[in-house]
């Protein structure tokens, strides 16, 4: 009866061991990243990840950015698709102070990235305009995205920002010109003009004495 129980548990434990060999192991293990950039196009700056205020992109009031993302399913191949990333969503929110480029009135981009193999990412570029004014002011904008696996067992979600300092150049004002000052009329000095005029008289009579005087001295001789 021992020996019966105990055979009994052998062919147990085989059929155990047999159901579970048989049955195959599957892993859906989608792996779904997402970085954000930002370049200047105005200033023609180069393209940064700019995650922080620290290696923020510098932009003015009216440049225009490029926005590029990308997102990728960076799990390692598999057969029979099990780790692709399925339905693939991407939302990127516009913050204030920026406006899409050809379309202000839209905030929100959305798109549907559809399926991302292991190994393969899709990328996204949108152009947006600086709209903000004020010296200083940090713009974060930040893209996110969704997916799963095609079994629909294993989520995938994540978000990346990129960053925007507004740099407001402070304008000099330009110096008002010198005016050239207008020559004052010159007032020559009164050099006496009354007693020039004076003295003239007086030379003048003493003249006319001495002549007087001389034309008399000349026929008093001829009578005598």
């Amino acid at each position: 009866m021992k020996r019966s129980l105990m055979l009994a548990g052998a062919s147990l434990s085989s059929v155990l061991i047999a159901a579970s060999v048989a049955v195959p192991a599957y892993a859906w293990h989608p792996k779904g990243a997402i970085i954000k950039q930002v370049q200047n196009q105005t200033a023609g700056t180069a393209i940064s990840d700019a995650n922080d205020e620290a290696s923020a992109v510098s932009a003015k009031t009216d440049d225009v950015l490029a926005y590029t993302i990308t997102v990728s399913n960076i799990a390692a191949a598999a057969q029979n698709g099990d780790n692709d990333m399925a339905g693939v969503q991407l939302t990127d929110a516009l913050p204030a102070g920026v406006e899409l480029v050809g379309n202000a009135s839209q905030r929100t981009i959305s798109e549907n990235l559809g399926t991302i193999k292991p190994g393969s990412s899709i990328t996204k570029t949108y152009s947006v305009k600086i709209t903000d004014t004020k010296d200083g002011d940090v713009i974060t904008n930040k893209a996110c995205f969704t997916g799963d696996s095609l079994a629909k067992d294993n989520p995938q979600s994540g978000c990346d920002v990129a960053v925007v300092k507004v740099s407001i150049p402070t304008l000099i004002p330009t110096p008002a010109p010198t005016p050239t000052p207008t020559p004052m009329p010159q007032t020559l000095p009164n050099t006496g003009s009354t007693a020039f005029t004076a003295g003239l008289f007086v030379v003048g009579a003493a003249i006319i004495g001495y002549t007087t005087n001389m034309v008399r001295a000349k026929r008093r001789s001829s009578v005598q």
